[in-house]
């Protein structure tokens, strides 16, 4: 053998070892995310609760981490918190959550989207829809991430 081709063979081995070494941690362009929410009969008496994880590992985990959050949600009341289920899972999209700002009110909306501007166009569309006439132009996007990015 070569005196080159030993020399290639010592810079090959570190570089496939290092490949290797990475290949098992997740990537952010296969990374998955989900939604939770609780929502009691009577929004506008209970509220609420809301959470989402994205560029998680696969989808039990990113699942997992939505409902945790969602069942943490500080601002929530406990009845939310207790009716949280996961909604909505998803992989490299968008996510965005509208709501109606003032306590008391039913505007909320969320919705997953191949881009943010998609994803927050149609939250808002369904906070608007579900605001009523009169609080309608209060809806705001409150949260929004892309996954994967």
């Amino acid at each position: 053998m070569s005196r080159s081709s030993q020399f290639a063979r010592v810079r090959i081995l570190p570089a496939a070892i290092l490949l290797a070494a990475l290949l098992p941690l997740p990537h952010p362009a296969a990374a998955d995310g989900a939604i939770a929410v609780g929502v009691p009969a009577s929004v506008v008496q209970n509220g609420y609760a809301y959470g989402r994880t994205t560029n998680s590992e696969n989808t039990r985990i990113a699942s997992e981490h939505a409902l945790s959050n969602c069942k943490s949600a500080k601002d929530a009341t406990q009845i939310a918190r207790d009716l949280c289920l996961v909604v909505m899972t998803f992989k490299n999209k968008c996510v965005a959550l509208a709501l109606d700002p003032k306590a008391g009110t039913p505007g909320a909306g969320w919705a997953i989207a191949n881009t943010q501007d998609d994803a927050e166009t149609q939250a808002m569309a369904q906070c608007v829809a579900t605001a009523g006439p009169d609080r309608r132009g209060f809806c705001r996007i409150s949260d929004s991430a892309c996954d994967g990015q």
